[in-house]
């Protein structure tokens, strides 16, 4: 056997062996991308809401399933932890909604709902934040980053500043109607429209679950509920209608209600929507500017209507103002 053979022989025995070797390496499994991101970051933290859900994190290409884990939440402006983030605080956990026909009662409320001790938010294996009413316990206006890490089949990876979170507050409430004002004649039928009421909201406290009333001529003279300067019409729904829980207060200058439980009202009244009240003004307790247009000769009593609701808990100031009239 000639040396040339072996040669041959031996050079493609060798290549086979090395063939062999490489299609017996272990192939790689996976992928974990170093591209995931939080979408709808800066995340915007409404505190006090009882259920808020932040999107997944997405994926990136990432081979599923994948699996979040939160390491830390920092402060952005020092890079401190943020401890308040996992304390435990006092909040209310309901087991069942609420339904403002049946559970009038305040025991009757306590009897769906639990008294808590909770952090803020629970963290999903999506990555996901799902952030409680604890949140109203965070301070308002801070910036926060937070780091994870993801594990899949390709291996471990930490992100660090994947996302930013910042605390506001959410709408505290909305007038749900502008209303209007209208003259109607009392010993008749004609009305017309007096033009655009004024309407004011403003939180006086964060403590306490109150809305403070008040209807005043044009002046902020308040008229007196108490001593019937202020009266329901007919059987169209007033403040008095959406209060559940415990009876309305009336003073000298407004009328007083502790709604217990947000929002406020909780349910519009059928065929009145945007949570409307009304209200009449009896002529024997006003007096009308003489320059509104088309008003009949009086006496002439006045009929207000508004509409709001109480996002937040608190105590609220509601100061309505009637355009043209005056306080006797």
């Amino acid at each position: 056997m000639s040396n040339k053979y072996l040669w041959y022989r031996w050079c493609s025995l060798l290549l086979t062996a090395v063939l062999l070797a490489a299609g017996c390496k272990k192939i790689d499994e996976g992928f974990l991308s170093d591209g995931l991101y939080v979408p709808d970051s800066p995340i915007k933290i409404e505190r006090g809401n009882p259920f808020q859900k932040t999107a997944s994190i997405l994926a990136d290409g990432t081979t599923q399933p994948m699996t979040v884990k939160l390491l830390d939440i920092r402060r952005a402006d020092n890079k401190k932890r943020a401890d308040e983030f996992f304390r435990e605080y006092n909040v209310y956990v309901y087991t069942a909604a609420i339904d403002p026909e049946k559970d009038t009662t305040i025991e009757q409320v306590n009897a769906k709902r639990v008294l808590k001790k909770m952090q803020p938010f629970v963290f999903l294996p999506s990555g996901q934040f799902v952030f409680n009413g604890a949140t109203d316990s965070l301070p308002l206006g801070v910036a926060y980053e937070y780091d994870v890490e993801v594990s899949n089949v390709a291996g471990t990876r930490k992100f660090t500043n994947i996302g930013l979170m910042t605390t506001i507050d959410p709408p505290l409430f909305k007038k749900t109607s502008l209303g209007g004002c209208n003259w109607f004649q009392d010993f008749g039928t004609k009305n017309g429209s007096m033009g655009d009421l004024t309407f004011n909201i403003t939180k006086v406290a964060d403590t306490g679950t109150s809305v403070i009333l008040k209807i005043a001529d044009q002046f902020g003279k308040p008229f007196n509920p108490k001593k019937g300067e202020i009266i329901k019409r007919g059987d169209r729904p007033t403040f008095e209608s959406y209060a559940r829980f415990h009876p309305v207060v009336y003073t000298d200058t407004s009328m007083i209600c502790n709604f217990e439980i947000t929002p406020f009202p909780v349910r519009e009244i059928p065929g009145y929507g945007g949570y409307l009240m009304y209200y009449r003004i009896p002529s024997n307790f006003v007096v009308l500017d003489n320059n509104i247009p088309g008003m009949e000769p009086g006496p002439n009593s006045v009929n207000p209507r508004f509409g709001f609701q109480i996002i937040k808990a608190g105590t609220y100031l509601v100061e309505i103002r009637l355009p043209k009239t005056t306080r006797k």
